[in-house]
């Protein structure tokens, strides 16, 4: 029998992220919310005060510590759906580790198809020891570059993916989703920032749980 605090549709999201590596709850905050929190981060990237803090180039940036830049950060990375689904994995004792916005603009390329926090291993661990999420709060589309993973990959035991596996690898999968809802994936999947061909900047909130011991 499943937690009988957790929902059938959490209790779905569970069993997909543990067979396939990655799963989507959608509509966890409301589309206006996302829109105000866009703009918002889209403030923040454009802050000559927050330059030296903002890691990346003119197509996809990371600006860290979001936590302690916008409440609204904690509403999602406490949302009990998603502290549900990483506590499964991790145990009770999971933890945030960091929220960083991740805002990319038209003509990003394609980013480097990797793991999370792999090569922190001389061999991989049998449990996972990160559950990721990426909050979307604009569309994640195939045109904007939405997260490509490759499901199953974290299955594979493998520290970084094979060489063969290039960017226009047919195993990429494009995880798409309306603003509001947030993906959230095994640390062993391989996984990439995937190019923005439309005119839309896409906007996303990064927020990793860790277990304890990690």
């Amino acid at each position: 029998m499943g937690d009988p605090t957790v929902s059938a549709e959490v209790e779905e999201a569970i069993t997909h992220l543990d067979t396939y590596g990655y799963c989507i709850l959608e509509g966890r905050i409301s589309g206006e919310v996302a829109d105000s929190m866009t703009a918002r981060f889209l403030e923040m990237h454009a802050d000559p005060e927050l330059k030296d803090q903002i890691h990346g180039d003119e197509y996809y940036q990371t600006l860290f510590g979001m936590m302690n830049r916008e409440d609204r950060v904690w509403t999602c990375a406490s949302h009990p759906d998603v502290v549900a689904v990483a506590r499964h994995f991790l145990g009770d004792k999971a933890r945030v580790a960091e929220a960083c916005s991740n805002p990319t603009w038209p003509a990003a390329p394609v980013g480097p198809l990797h793991t999370d926090d792999g090569a922190f291993f001389h061999e991989l661990p049998g449990v996972p020891w990160l559950i990721n999420s990426m909050w979307m709060l604009t569309d994640f589309t195939e045109e904007n570059g939405a997260t490509g993973m490759v499901p199953l990959s974290h299955r594979s035991g493998m520290k970084k993916p094979p060489p063969e596996y290039g960017d226009d690898s047919p195993f990429i999968k494009a995880i798409t989703g309306k603003r509001g809802s947030v993906a959230m994936w095994h640390g062993g999947m391989f996984h990439q920032s995937r190019a923005n061909v439309s005119d839309q900047i896409r906007v996303g909130l990064n927020i990793p749980y860790y277990p304890p011991w990690f």
